[in-house]
């Protein structure tokens, strides 16, 4: 009996819960249906307009003189006049003294030079009266004959002729040698290096010293082979360089003169040589072996487009938003690429609105949203 007891409240127990999971499904609340909004990418777009672009090379170099100039005797003897401004450093005017030679002896050759040409004159003037007076003897004796050239002395007017000759050259020479006893500044100068003292005794051939010049300098700037192609040397292509020095700028114009047109094995790179231009205001620091970096002014790239370097990725591929905001991915060609701007040449037209917001997993076709700056 206790047995079937606690068979039957089993029973009981299980009917009740039935009866009471029956009951709250049947009493459940209703969960309303909510409709999750769409979110686009939000982008920022640049309208591609054709046009010209002017290519500017970055590159850097050390300045140089334009001319270094070894001063060298071509006589010899001893110094007697040193200018007090022939030290490393001081300026010279083209064709001002820095120095003489004691020109007595080149002196002593250019009296005796002289005394000789005066004999060779005197004695081309008695010749020259032999001969008139020959052809007037022959002309009175000679019974209508010619004369020949000996009867008229030609060959002794000849040779004193030429010994005239020879005597204007030896004097013509000594003037050179005493004007070589002065040596002087071969343009505007300024000297590099000395190696004389006043009274050294000089040889033909010594070096006295150094000068470069004082106001045109030069300087060799190196640039990629790639580079090099947008580079118009014919043109003499502008140039401006810059340096900062105690937290102010400094500037210099300058274009370029030629080109090396061998390229550098160790950098695969091309030296320009350009001329820098002084200044008064800026003269103070263009100086030899100062650095300077420098905007090489190039070819003008026409009906290209220079859009922001953003919106390349994929190395020449780019986003262009068409109508209904969606996008076509495109494949354009890149003929220079800069530090904020790539050039285009081809793969987009004027007007097109093109990405510059970088978009992960961009697909063709897919919505996006235009951000109005």
């Amino acid at each position: 009996m206790k047995k079937w007891a606690q068979i039957i409240a089993i029973l009981v127990i299980g009917l009740l819960g039935v009866i009471i999971f029956s009951l709250l499904v049947a009493t459940k609340p209703e969960a309303s249906t909510i409709t999750k909004e769409k979110i686009l990418p939000v982008v920022k777009m640049w309208r591609a307009q054709s046009g010209e672009h002017q290519v500017i090379i970055q590159t850097q170099g050390v300045v140089e003189p334009i001319q270094i100039t070894a001063l060298a005797s071509e006589v010899s003897g001893k110094i007697e006049y040193l200018s007090p401004n022939f030290e490393v450093g001081q300026r010279f005017k083209k064709d001002e003294i820095l120095l003489s030679i004691d020109a007595s002896d080149y002196e002593a050759v250019q009296a005796k030079a002289m005394a000789e040409l005066a004999d060779a004159k005197l004695a081309l003037s008695k010749e020259t009266a032999l001969s008139e007076q020959a052809l007037r003897d022959w002309k009175a004796l000679g019974e209508g004959e010619e004369p020949n050239e000996l009867v008229l002395r030609k060959p002794q007017l000849e040779s004193a002729l030429a010994r005239v000759v020879s005597a204007k050259a030896g004097v013509e020479k000594a003037e050179r040698d005493l004007e070589k006893t002065k040596i002087k500044s071969p343009y505007d100068s300024k000297i590099e290096k000395t190696n004389v003292e006043l009274g050294s005794l000089i040889s033909q051939g010594s070096v006295v010293g150094s000068v470069y010049s004082a106001d045109r300098f030069e300087i060799r700037l190196p640039v990629s082979i790639n580079e090099y192609d947008f580079v118009d040397i014919e043109k003499s292509a502008e140039v401006i360089f810059e340096t900062n020095i105690s937290g102010t700028r400094y500037s210099w114009n300058g274009k370029l003169l030629r080109s090396e047109s061998k390229v550098d094995q160790s950098s695969q790179s091309i030296f320009l040589v350009a001329e820098i231009q002084n200044s008064l205001l800026n003269k103070k620091f263009l100086v030899p072996g100062v650095y300077l970096k420098a905007k090489v002014f190039g070819k003008v790239l026409k009906k290209t487009y220079s859009i922001p370097r953003a919106a390349i990725f994929d190395r020449n591929k780019l986003i262009v938003i068409l109508e209904g905001n969606s996008i076509s991915i495109r494949e354009v060609k890149i003929v220079r690429s800069e530090r904020d701007v790539v050039i285009i040449s081809s793969g987009i037209e004027d007007g097109d609105r093109v990405v510059t917001t970088p978009l992960s997993n961009a697909i063709e076709g897919m919505k996006v949203e235009v951000y109005q700056d």
